[in-house]
């Protein structure tokens, strides 16, 4: 006769799950014990048993106090760059930064389910920041739009994008719009060829974290985009929030001789 797992070894096997899916990412925390327990729909004594028991495994080491908690094992006691870190094939969105890409085009090309939600359509006056890249006077009207993008059904990121009115007068008759990539090209005949962009970490103050369902001031990758026509004139000013547990940046170079 075969013998069944308890629901505890199978709660086991489930953290431990967790704990290999964070060494992979070079994490070193789990996170706290109330919501583990919520994660799982456990109680909190269930999650000290399973740890306690992953402890004398040698998966995790346990801490006390304020600034203690559960740390992986393998991740605190490994080189400062483990080799882990360079594996990149957890289920993360790449973000190709080589190429000019719409997120839902980007999204189905890597096997991803793709959703957007419109969070706003308006049209509003350009702050000198927006004008001056979009070629624009400061205060003149510009489309704004607010879409939340989604991976799988799980929100990725949070972009604002800035038009120019005056050039698509009527953009908003189209709305909701999804793909605004395929919209210029299929109904104006643009395309955006050519983009200018910067990357850097910001953390999300808590409306921008409430939409994307991460904890406040959680880090975030923040692309800044002017992209332009290939006369070189530009059609949009943005910027997308990426969550930065979800995502991951390419880029190819060729060196010159």
């Amino acid at each position: 006769m075969t013998n069944q797992p308890s629901d505890l070894d199978s709660f086991v096997a489930r953290i431990d799950g967790l704990v290999t899916d964070l060494t992979s990412q070079g994490i070193e925390k789990l996170p706290p014990e109330r919501e583990l327990a919520a994660r799982f729909k456990v109680s909190r004594n269930q999650v000290r048993t399973a740890l306690a028991r992953l402890e004398k495994q040698n998966r995790v080491i346990r801490i006390q106090g304020r600034a203690g908690g559960a740390f992986i094992t393998e991740t605190v006691q490994s080189a400062p760059v483990p080799p882990l870190l360079f594996d990149s094939h957890s289920r993360k969105v790449t973000r190709d930064l080589t190429s000019v890409k719409g997120v839902p085009q980007m999204l189905a090309e890597q096997g991803f389910a793709s959703e957007t939600r419109i969070v706003s359509e308006t049209i509003e006056p350009a702050p000198a920041n927006i004008a001056e890249p979009l070629g624009i006077a400061p205060g003149a009207p510009a489309i704004s739009l607010l879409r939340l993008r989604l991976a799988d059904s799980e929100p990725l990121s949070l972009e604002r994008m800035y038009l120019d009115l005056e050039r698509f007068p009527n953009l908003l008759d189209h709305s909701p719009i999804l793909s605004l990539y395929s919209l210029l090209s299929d109904e104006y005949g643009i395309s955006i060829l050519t983009t200018e962009e910067s990357i850097e970490v910001t953390h999300a103050p808590r409306q921008v974290a409430a939409l994307l369902k991460v904890k406040p001031w959680s880090p975030l990758l923040a692309l800044r985009r002017i992209g332009s026509d290939g006369g070189g004139a530009p059609i949009e000013v943005s910027v997308d929030l990426f969550r930065a547990d979800r995502t991951r940046l390419s880029v190819g170079t060729t060196r010159i001789p």
